[in-house]
């Protein structure tokens, strides 16, 4: 079971911490680390910004580009994956009658992002249903696959979707897409850090990942790989020195985008010693402890449901890593679910963080109600009984 290791971050004790894939909490070494470029560069700002900014980000993304098993010279350090994403989405040269393929379980912040382009150059962002419990990925596959047209020029595929928490097969979606000359682009916002990640072998045009998730980072911390064959197709989103540059580096595509005007680059420069801290305490063992708590969580939360209704997004733990989507009861005394809006949400929460400190998200997909369970190293079982008791005391199940 997870190692309840809760001395190892900077998070609050006296909560219960159940929403890491919502904003998740930074290891105390990354965020001492951050503290230590933070006063390198205070120190001397000049110094440091003139003299040593680009040797210390090449070196941070080296060591990424080791974890994720991809070129340095393809990576860029962003703020977080929305900015990077916007990046790529308002580069992309579509058109009238064009097709963005993607699915119904993509992250809301970016459906926006991609409606908001395609009213301006009138290319169809077409949604694929795909229905929960999502449990066969030959299935998954196949749905995708039977809605490319001539017409489709990108595949968008969340590699482990917000709401719902599911591992697609976006290895098979790449070669697919490939196959039928579309460009792939993956939002891996919640992988790095949950599962492992090679970017060589899934081949995607394009993949966004957050450092600031899974990976503890202090926030602010995400990255954007790019394929040789399409970075020169991405425009820069800030315009900067590092466009016909004065003195350019070996590689345009990090002169483009790295360079967005004076930022604080100290959460970008951590990523060496978290990789390191990852090496040291073994974390794929971490991540299978969490994993495994998940799964006796789902187990418990199907033991003791009385709604005919309940639901997991999957029946397959393999489509699952240490996030879990459950339905949850819409008839409860306790809350009016059948108007949870913007206001009610937020309200709902803090019912639940009153009642035992349980800090957890609920969300609306598909015109359903869901809590997301997250578990990482500082979790343990006790936590995930005081969260069943807490649905039970709510007549949520």
């Amino acid at each position: 079971m997870a190692i309840g290791k809760k001395d190892w971050f900077t998070l609050d004790s006296k909560s219960i911490y159940l929403t890491h894939g919502s904003f998740g909490g930074s290891l105390k070494i990354a965020f001492d680390e951050r503290l230590k470029w933070q006063k390198k560069l205070e120190c001397d700002p000049f110094d440091f910004i003139v003299n040593h900014s680009e040797n210390n980000l090449e070196y941070s993304r080296k060591i990424l580009s080791e974890y994720l098993n991809c070129s340095y010279s393809d990576l860029v350090y962003f703020p977080n994956p929305s900015t990077a994403l916007n990046t790529v989405i308002k580069s992309l040269n579509l058109e009238g009658g064009d097709e963005v393929l993607t699915t119904n379980h993509e992250y809301g912040s970016l459906d926006r992002t991609w409606k908001y382009y395609s009213k301006f150059k009138k290319y169809h962002y077409k949604k694929v249903n795909i229905e929960i419990p999502c449990d066969d990925k030959v299935d998954f596959i196949q749905k995708i696959k039977s809605e490319i047209t001539k017409k489709t020029k990108i595949i968008y595929l969340s590699h482990i979707t917000s709401s719902t928490g599911l591992i697609f097969p976006i290895k098979e979606i790449c070669d697919l897409a490939k196959e039928n000359n579309i460009i792939s682009i993956i939002d891996g916002a919640h992988a790095p850090g949950q599962i492992p990640i090679d970017i060589l072998d899934i081949n995607p045009d394009i993949y966004v990942g957050a450092c600031h998730k899974w990976m503890c980072a202090p926030k602010g911390v995400s990255f954007l790989y790019a394929n040789k064959n399409i970075q020169n197709k991405i425009d820069p989103l800030v315009i900067s020195w590092g466009w016909e540059s004065e003195v350019p580096s070996p590689y345009q595509f990090i002169d483009y985008h790295q360079y967005q005007g004076t930022n604080d680059i100290s959460a970008y420069l951590t990523i060496p010693k978290i990789i390191e801290f990852f090496k040291v305490e073994d974390w794929s063992s971490v991540t299978e402890k969490c994993h495994n708590l998940i799964i006796k969580f789902k187990k418990l939360l199907g033991e003791n449901a009385t709604d005919i209704d309940f639901l997991s997004c999957s029946n397959n733990n393999d489509n699952i890593a240490q996030m879990l989507s459950f339905k949850i009861k819409i008839n409860s005394p306790n809350f009016n679910l059948l108007n949870l809006n913007s206001e009610g949400i937020p309200s709902m929460q803090n019912q639940f963080f009153s009642y035992n400190n349980i800090r957890i998200p609920i969300i609306i997909w598909n015109n359903q109600v869901f809590m997301r369970v997250s578990i990482q190293a500082y979790n343990t079982e006790k936590e995930i009984y005081s969260l069943l008791e807490a649905l039970k005391h709510f007549n949520l199940l």
